[in-house]
């Protein structure tokens, strides 16, 4: 039997469901010890930001930093409010708007923390477009 294109993609299709992301069958959820879905993130992304005073709670601005020559996309971060002991008193997973550009940087916004001794922002997840893939 001759292997055409789409008929070797539809034998990979059941690997391929099997290997969807972490949050499809919500295995994978943020607390307190779990921050990423990436070990080492921190190898490809920075990130700064401030908290200020909104209109309800907090807003976290800052960037995300690509360490890496190649443009970053599908950025999640994981903001966490926390009390004076670590715990998380509130989460939210947010998209970073767009690209992260090769060696540049992404404005984010995470409107709306609740009150919080200190903020914990994390990268939950993203995907690096190398030469040759096509992004956007």
């Amino acid at each position: 039997m001759r292997w055409t294109p789409w008929l070797a993609a539809l034998a990979l299709l059941p690997l391929a469901a099997g290997c969807a992301g972490p949050m499809s069958g919500g295995a994978l959820a943020p607390s307190a010890t779990t921050t990423t879905t990436v070990i080492g993130w921190e190898r490809w992304l920075a990130v700064d930001w401030a908290a200020q005073g909104g209109a309800v709670g907090q807003d976290l601005d800052g960037y995300v930093r690509s360490l890496h020559g190649s443009p970053i996309v599908n950025v999640r971060l994981l903001a966490q409010a926390l009390d004076g002991n670590g715990n998380v008193l509130g989460q939210r997973i947010e998209w970073v708007p767009g690209v992260v550009p090769g060696l540049q940087r992404a404005y984010f916004r995470i409107p709306n923390m609740p009150a919080a001794e200190r903020y914990r922002i994390t990268v939950w997840e993203f995907e690096t477009v190398e030469a040759g893939q096509g992004f956007l």
